[in-house]
Protein backbone atom coordinates (compact mmCIF):
# COMPACT_ATOMS: atom_id res chain seq x y z
CA UNK A 1 0.00 0.00 0.00
CA UNK A 2 2.76 2.69 0.82
CA UNK A 3 4.89 1.59 -2.32
CA UNK A 4 1.74 2.34 -4.22
CA UNK A 5 1.04 5.79 -2.53
CA UNK A 6 4.56 6.88 -3.29
CA UNK A 7 4.55 5.67 -7.15
CA UNK A 8 1.35 7.42 -7.31
CA UNK A 9 0.41 10.77 -8.34
CA UNK A 10 0.83 13.62 -5.88
CA UNK A 11 -2.81 14.88 -6.61
CA UNK A 12 -3.78 11.31 -5.69
CA UNK A 13 -1.52 10.66 -2.85
CA UNK A 14 -2.82 13.97 -1.02
CA UNK A 15 -6.17 13.10 -1.80
CA UNK A 16 -5.46 9.79 -0.10
CA UNK A 17 -3.39 10.84 3.13
CA UNK A 18 -5.65 13.96 3.51
CA UNK A 19 -8.50 11.70 3.55
CA UNK A 20 -7.33 9.01 6.23
CA UNK A 21 -6.43 11.90 8.51
CA UNK A 22 -10.00 13.70 8.21
CA UNK A 23 -11.40 10.07 8.65
CA UNK A 24 -9.81 10.01 11.93
CA UNK A 25 -10.65 13.29 12.90
CA UNK A 26 -14.36 12.51 11.96
CA UNK A 27 -14.05 8.96 13.92
CA UNK A 28 -12.81 11.18 16.87
CA UNK A 29 -15.94 13.51 16.66
CA UNK A 30 -18.69 10.97 16.29
CA UNK A 31 -17.06 9.27 19.40
CA UNK A 32 -17.62 12.70 21.68
CA UNK A 33 -20.91 12.88 20.03
CA UNK A 34 -21.95 9.40 20.81
CA UNK A 35 -20.43 9.98 23.92
CA UNK A 36 -22.73 12.52 24.80
CA UNK A 37 -25.79 11.69 23.56
CA UNK A 38 -25.42 8.65 25.84
CA UNK A 39 -24.52 10.31 28.90
CA UNK A 40 -21.33 8.94 29.33
CA UNK A 41 -19.51 12.28 27.94
CA UNK A 42 -18.13 12.98 31.01
CA UNK A 43 -16.11 9.26 30.96
CA UNK A 44 -13.77 11.12 28.07
CA UNK A 45 -13.31 14.40 29.32
CA UNK A 46 -12.84 17.38 28.77
CA UNK A 47 -9.00 16.61 30.02
CA UNK A 48 -6.67 18.64 30.87
CA UNK A 49 -4.69 20.07 27.54
CA UNK A 50 -1.11 19.67 29.28
CA UNK A 51 -1.51 16.09 27.32
CA UNK A 52 -1.36 17.66 23.48
CA UNK A 53 2.13 18.72 24.49
CA UNK A 54 3.42 15.21 25.09
CA UNK A 55 1.52 13.95 22.44
CA UNK A 56 3.01 16.45 19.59
CA UNK A 57 6.11 16.05 20.83
CA UNK A 58 6.48 12.62 20.15
CA UNK A 59 4.27 13.05 16.74
CA UNK A 60 7.05 16.33 15.93
CA UNK A 61 10.01 13.81 16.98
CA UNK A 62 8.82 10.82 14.65
CA UNK A 63 8.18 13.31 11.52
CA UNK A 64 11.93 14.40 12.49
CA UNK A 65 13.32 11.61 12.47
CA UNK A 66 11.89 10.14 9.33
CA UNK A 67 12.35 13.48 7.45
CA UNK A 68 16.00 13.05 8.19
CA UNK A 69 16.13 9.52 6.74
CA UNK A 70 14.73 10.55 3.64
CA UNK A 71 16.31 13.71 3.04
CA UNK A 72 19.49 12.01 3.67
CA UNK A 73 18.98 9.25 0.81
CA UNK A 74 18.02 11.26 -1.33
CA UNK A 75 20.73 13.95 -1.03
CA UNK A 76 22.59 11.08 -1.31
CA UNK A 77 21.29 9.89 -4.31
CA UNK A 78 21.65 13.01 -6.04
CA UNK A 79 25.13 13.34 -5.06
CA UNK A 80 25.47 10.36 -6.77
CA UNK A 81 24.11 10.84 -10.16
CA UNK A 82 26.27 14.21 -10.11
CA UNK A 83 29.03 12.27 -9.24
CA UNK A 84 28.00 9.36 -11.88
CA UNK A 85 27.41 12.33 -14.97
CA UNK A 86 31.24 14.22 -13.99
CA UNK A 87 33.28 10.47 -14.49
CA UNK A 88 31.42 10.20 -17.59
CA UNK A 89 31.56 13.96 -19.28
CA UNK A 90 35.83 13.33 -18.01
CA UNK A 91 35.85 9.85 -19.68
CA UNK A 92 34.56 11.54 -22.53
CA UNK A 93 37.20 15.05 -22.96
CA UNK A 94 40.14 12.44 -21.87
CA UNK A 95 39.53 10.52 -24.74
CA UNK A 96 40.08 12.96 -26.91
CA UNK A 97 43.91 11.98 -26.15
CA UNK A 98 43.62 9.13 -28.20
CA UNK A 99 41.76 10.41 -31.55
CA UNK A 100 41.84 7.03 -32.89
CA UNK A 101 39.91 4.98 -30.51
CA UNK A 102 37.91 8.27 -29.56
CA UNK A 103 34.65 7.59 -31.82
CA UNK A 104 34.51 3.84 -30.40
CA UNK A 105 34.64 5.28 -26.92
CA UNK A 106 32.30 8.48 -27.48
CA UNK A 107 29.70 5.89 -29.22
CA UNK A 108 29.87 2.95 -26.36
CA UNK A 109 29.43 6.51 -23.91
CA UNK A 110 26.62 7.51 -25.61
CA UNK A 111 24.89 3.47 -25.90
CA UNK A 112 25.23 3.44 -22.65
CA UNK A 113 23.67 6.46 -21.22
CA UNK A 114 20.97 6.02 -23.27
CA UNK A 115 20.33 2.18 -21.45
CA UNK A 116 20.44 3.81 -17.91
CA UNK A 117 17.90 6.22 -19.22
CA UNK A 118 15.90 4.10 -21.08
CA UNK A 119 16.26 0.50 -18.73
CA UNK A 120 17.67 1.25 -15.38
CA UNK A 121 15.49 4.28 -14.56
CA UNK A 122 12.19 2.56 -14.66
CA UNK A 123 13.62 -0.46 -12.70
CA UNK A 124 15.00 1.88 -10.09
CA UNK A 125 11.66 3.33 -10.26
CA UNK A 126 9.94 0.19 -9.67
CA UNK A 127 12.80 -1.20 -7.09
CA UNK A 128 13.86 -4.03 -9.61
CA UNK A 129 17.23 -2.55 -9.90
CA UNK A 130 19.98 -4.98 -8.68
CA UNK A 131 23.88 -5.19 -8.71
CA UNK A 132 24.25 -8.24 -10.36
CA UNK A 133 24.93 -7.36 -13.95
CA UNK A 134 27.53 -4.87 -14.98
CA UNK A 135 27.32 -2.09 -17.38
CA UNK A 136 28.32 -4.08 -20.04
CA UNK A 137 29.16 -0.96 -22.38
CA UNK A 138 31.15 0.85 -19.72
CA UNK A 139 33.14 -2.49 -18.81
CA UNK A 140 34.06 -2.55 -22.06
CA UNK A 141 35.33 1.24 -22.41
CA UNK A 142 37.99 0.13 -19.77
CA UNK A 143 38.91 -2.65 -21.86
CA UNK A 144 39.69 -0.27 -24.72
CA UNK A 145 41.34 2.01 -21.97
CA UNK A 146 43.82 -0.59 -20.48
CA UNK A 147 44.73 -1.65 -24.17
CA UNK A 148 45.08 1.99 -25.31
CA UNK A 149 48.75 2.31 -27.00
CA UNK A 150 51.13 4.25 -25.24
CA UNK A 151 53.39 7.12 -27.08
CA UNK A 152 54.07 9.88 -25.05
CA UNK A 153 53.77 11.34 -21.34
CA UNK A 154 50.33 12.74 -22.00
CA UNK A 155 48.37 9.61 -23.32
CA UNK A 156 50.24 7.78 -20.14
CA UNK A 157 48.62 10.29 -18.16
CA UNK A 158 45.14 10.52 -19.45
CA UNK A 159 45.03 6.41 -19.67
CA UNK A 160 45.34 6.48 -15.88
CA UNK A 161 42.45 9.58 -15.42
CA UNK A 162 40.36 7.55 -17.50
CA UNK A 163 40.78 4.08 -15.51
CA UNK A 164 40.12 6.67 -12.73
CA UNK A 165 36.93 8.60 -14.11
CA UNK A 166 35.62 4.91 -14.73
CA UNK A 167 36.05 3.50 -11.68
CA UNK A 168 34.08 6.76 -9.83
CA UNK A 169 31.09 6.61 -12.63
CA UNK A 170 30.79 2.16 -12.05
CA UNK A 171 31.22 3.45 -7.87
CA UNK A 172 28.32 6.03 -8.04
CA UNK A 173 26.32 3.93 -10.08
CA UNK A 174 26.54 1.26 -7.57
CA UNK A 175 25.48 3.87 -4.86
CA UNK A 176 22.32 5.29 -7.13
CA UNK A 177 21.53 1.50 -7.28
CA UNK A 178 21.34 0.57 -3.66
CA UNK A 179 19.64 3.82 -2.95
CA UNK A 180 16.95 3.39 -5.06
CA UNK A 181 15.73 0.42 -2.92
CA UNK A 182 15.66 2.71 -0.13
CA UNK A 183 11.98 3.62 1.08
CA UNK A 184 10.02 4.94 4.33
CA UNK A 185 9.91 1.55 6.18
CA UNK A 186 5.85 0.67 6.54
CA UNK A 187 5.69 -0.09 10.41
CA UNK A 188 7.24 3.18 11.04
CA UNK A 189 5.11 5.11 8.77
CA UNK A 190 1.73 3.48 10.12
CA UNK A 191 3.25 4.07 13.98
CA UNK A 192 3.51 7.52 12.75
CA UNK A 193 -0.61 7.87 11.66
CA UNK A 194 -1.10 5.84 14.72
CA UNK A 195 0.01 8.44 16.87
CA UNK A 196 -1.70 11.51 14.82
CA UNK A 197 -5.13 9.30 15.67
CA UNK A 198 -4.20 9.32 19.01
CA UNK A 199 -2.84 12.91 19.28
CA UNK A 200 -6.34 13.77 17.39
CA UNK A 201 -8.10 11.90 20.19
CA UNK A 202 -6.19 13.42 23.14
CA UNK A 203 -7.35 17.01 21.06
CA UNK A 204 -11.10 15.45 21.12
CA UNK A 205 -11.25 14.68 24.62
CA UNK A 206 -9.54 18.11 25.53
CA UNK A 207 -12.57 19.70 24.25
CA UNK A 208 -15.03 17.28 24.94
CA UNK A 209 -17.56 19.53 26.60
CA UNK A 210 -17.72 21.52 23.60
CA UNK A 211 -18.73 19.87 20.44
CA UNK A 212 -18.02 22.63 17.97
CA UNK A 213 -14.85 23.95 19.57
CA UNK A 214 -13.36 20.37 19.22
CA UNK A 215 -14.72 20.19 15.43
CA UNK A 216 -12.48 23.06 14.65
CA UNK A 217 -9.46 22.24 16.49
CA UNK A 218 -9.69 18.81 15.02
CA UNK A 219 -9.99 20.17 11.49
CA UNK A 220 -7.15 22.29 12.23
CA UNK A 221 -4.77 19.81 13.80
CA UNK A 222 -5.82 17.13 10.82
CA UNK A 223 -4.98 19.49 8.74
CA UNK A 224 -1.41 20.49 9.59
CA UNK A 225 -0.40 16.88 10.38
CA UNK A 226 -2.10 15.87 6.58
CA UNK A 227 0.58 18.45 5.14
CA UNK A 228 3.43 16.99 7.48
CA UNK A 229 2.41 13.59 5.85
CA UNK A 230 2.16 14.54 2.98
CA UNK A 231 5.55 16.14 2.44
CA UNK A 232 7.10 12.97 3.71
CA UNK A 233 5.26 10.20 1.59
CA UNK A 234 5.89 12.25 -0.83
CA UNK A 235 9.60 11.95 -1.12
CA UNK A 236 9.92 8.99 0.78
CA UNK A 237 11.89 7.32 -2.16
CA UNK A 238 14.46 9.32 -4.32
CA UNK A 239 13.69 7.39 -7.82
CA UNK A 240 9.93 7.10 -7.47
CA UNK A 241 6.83 9.43 -7.44
CA UNK A 242 6.67 13.04 -7.76
CA UNK A 243 9.51 14.00 -6.75
CA UNK A 244 11.63 11.41 -8.11
CA UNK A 245 15.57 12.32 -9.11
CA UNK A 246 15.66 12.26 -13.15
CA UNK A 247 18.45 11.47 -15.29
CA UNK A 248 18.35 14.80 -16.80
CA UNK A 249 22.64 14.84 -15.38
CA UNK A 250 23.64 12.06 -17.46
CA UNK A 251 21.70 13.28 -20.49
CA UNK A 252 23.87 16.30 -20.05
CA UNK A 253 27.02 14.65 -20.64
CA UNK A 254 25.74 12.41 -23.17
CA UNK A 255 28.41 12.82 -26.01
Amino acid sequence: MISWLVDTSLALLTAVIFLAVYLAAAVVLAVLYLARRSGHAAALGPLSPGLLSPLGLIFGLLVGFLVADVWSDRAQAATSVSQEASALRDVDLLSSAFPAERPEIRQLLRDQIDEYVTTEWPQMADGRATLSLAPALLVQIRGIVLGLPIQTDGQRVAQDRLETSIDRALEARRTRLVLSASAIDPLRLTALYLVAVTTLAAMGCVQADRLRRAATALALLATAMAIALTLLVAQGAPFTGYYAIDPGHLLEVRP
